[in-house]
């Protein structure tokens, strides 16, 4: 008998402008379409706003203003992947990224993705790692506990 590999992680591949996020399916509560996001004022640049889901007002944010570049902005195919809370967060605290495409799940077992050397990823506090692709695309890894952080400040 054959033992299956019990040891696989599964991941969404969430794409931004110039690279990707990898975070677990398991964090994913869902990814939906683009609506309507109302202003924040006074918001951090990566804040572009909040969006409707299942009667809560979600935070939508752009990564890429954590890694210290101009946030994105929703473009045509563009997603919003809600995530659910936080470690140690309520049960209604969702946040969520805007993705540049519809998300795509991978393994992080697939054949040829090897780990990113530190020279390779963004210098930046929400960057836990990263994956490279055979064609070396860069695949990063966020920082949870470093965007709880910052989402919800003490």
């Amino acid at each position: 008998m054959r033992r299956q590999n019990t040891d696989r992680l599964y991941v969404l591949e969430i794409p931004l402008g110039n690279t990707s996020l990898l975070l677990p399916s398991a964090k994913i509560a869902e990814v939906i379409s683009i609506g309507r996001l109302a202003p924040v004022p006074y918001a951090p640049d990566w804040l572009l706003g909040v969006t409707g889901w299942r009667s809560l007002a979600v935070p939508v944010v752009s990564f890429e203003g954590f890694l210290g570049g101009h946030r994105m902005l929703p473009g045509a195919g563009a997603k919003i992947v809600v995530l659910y809370p936080l470690t140690g967060r309520n049960e209604w605290e969702f946040v969520s990224i805007l993705s540049s495409a519809e998300p795509r799940p991978r393994s992080v077992e697939e054949a040829g993705l090897v780990t990113a050397q530190e020279a390779d990823l963004p210098n930046s506090p929400y960057v836990a790692g990263g994956l490279k692709t055979p064609e070396g695309r860069l695949l990063i890894v966020p920082d949870l506990e470093a965007l709880k952080t910052t989402f919800y400040p003490s």
